[in-house]
């Protein structure tokens, strides 16, 4: 690669060579993942997304945005993302609970949680202390854990006191391939590389596995349920898949 292109170049450069990766390399991967969802979709189970930090960004662009169906539920704990950079709901009050061990049992346990459900969880190193104890309280029920991380940084020493990180505990792994330090981008002058991947990476690859999901659920003959646009009467649109989301909670909650 030219060292003469502009950083901008250089980084959708290097970010299209790693999506490829993820095309190729990790093919098989995704299509087990997304065989592994419907699968569960199809049985009345549910798909748990979860994420900290930046990692629950994909998450959030999963569902229930445009191109997304009923069957997905995104674990969201504002207290797990920032909305400071400081003070209140800042990165350092973020960073405490993140890894604080036994703060995901407490979060999970109102979530809807089923054995026989699957948990996907998007982290780009897997050591964090909540990110670890949610993939044991998975497993502790009889969950599928699908990790989306990089292999790069999942190599780091784990850190819970387990000694287990999310590549010890997940059934199956869709790699990344996002390097350690997050960024791609080596700028003369500067000490460490710019230009962050990793979120626009795992979403990649989540929204990847959800697509074949939908595509196997259509060819199982499950009715989906999806997220739309709709110009004419955006809010009935909105309602009939917020009311199908809620009663798939309901279902599960019963234990119908």
């Amino acid at each position: 690669m030219s060292t003469d292109a502009p950083a901008s170049t250089t980084y959708l450069r290097d970010l299209r060579e790693l999506l490829l990766r993820i095309e190729t390399e990790q093919a098989g991967q995704v299509e087990a993942a997304a065989r592994t969802m419907a699968d569960c979709i199809a049985r009345g189970g549910i798909v748990h997304l979860f994420g900290s930090g930046h990692s629950m960004l994909p998450a959030l662009e999963i569902f229930p945005r445009y191109g997304s169906f009923v069957g997905l539920h995104p674990l969201i704990d504002p207290r797990l993302f920032w909305f400071n950079v400081l003070g209140s709901f800042g990165v350092p009050e973020m960073l405490f609970l993140q890894n604080t061990e036994g703060y995901a049992d407490v979060f999970l346990d109102g979530q809807h949680l089923q054995d026989g459900d699957v948990l996907l969880i998007f982290s780009h190193g897997g050591t964090s202390a909540v990110v670890v104890d949610a993939a044991r309280y998975a497993k502790s029920r009889n969950m599928t854990v699908i990790a989306v991380s990089s292999s790069s940084a999942s190599a780091a020493t784990a850190r819970h006191s387990s000694g287990q990180k999310l590549a010890d505990l997940a059934d199956l792994t869709i790699d990344t391939f996002a390097p350690r330090g997050e960024a791609l981008v080596e700028v003369d002058g500067l000490a460490e590389p710019v230009g962050a991947a990793t979120t626009v990476l795992a979403m990649s690859a989540g929204l990847a596995a959800v697509a074949r999901t939908a595509e196997l659920l259509v060819e199982a003959g499950h009715p989906i349920v999806q997220s739309v646009r709709a110009e004419a009467d955006e809010n009935s649109a909105y309602r009939s898949v917020y009311d199908a989301y809620e009663d798939t909670l309901r279902r599960r909650q019963s234990g119908q």
